[in-house]
This record gives C-alpha cells, sequence and structure tokens, in this order.
C-alpha cells in the first residue's frame, strides 16, 4: 500500500541515463505504489523492474489482468 512518489522520476531519469552512458547492466526497480496510473511514469523514466502489489490484487479483472495490463502500459511508455 505504499505511495508512488512521482517527484523522484528526474532522479530515475538521470539514473538510466547514467548507466547507458557508462555501457552498465543495470535494473533499476521501483517498487511502491505501481499502478496503471503510475506505471509509465515510471517506466518512461528509465525504471525496467516495477514491483506492484495492491493494484494486482485488487483488480477486479483478477491477477493475471492486471499484471497484462500494467506490462502493456509499461511497455508503451518506453516506446517499445
Amino acid at each position: 500500500g505504499q505511495s508512488y512518489i512521482a517527484s523522484m522520476e528526474p532522479k530515475l531519469a538521470e539514473l538510466r541515463r547514467l548507466v547507458v552512458e557508462r555501457g552498465l547492466e543495470v535494473d533499476i526497480e521501483v517498487d511502491g505504489g505501481i499502478s496503471p496510473s503510475t506505471v509509465a511514469g515510471a517506466a518512461a523514466a528509465g525504471a525496467n523492474v516495477l514491483v506492484a502489489g495492491s493494484a494486482l490484487f485488487r483488480d477486479p479483472d483478477g491477477l493475471g489482468h492486471a499484471t497484462a495490463e500494467l506490462r502493456r502500459l509499461a511497455t508503451e511508455a518506453q516506446g517499445a
């Protein structure tokens, strides 16, 4: 039930820039508040590991739907 802190997105983007610039293979994880309304911001900023809890279990259409929807939104936000 942790809240998403959108003000961290610029820090995520800077970290992703440094990772790419240095040619590193590093995952950037966001754990807290990932939901359909926040996943795009985190993914667009550079996170590639997204931990969702409440959003998965509260989806009335079930875990499979929730997972697919979050994955779709993240992929779209990354431009992939």
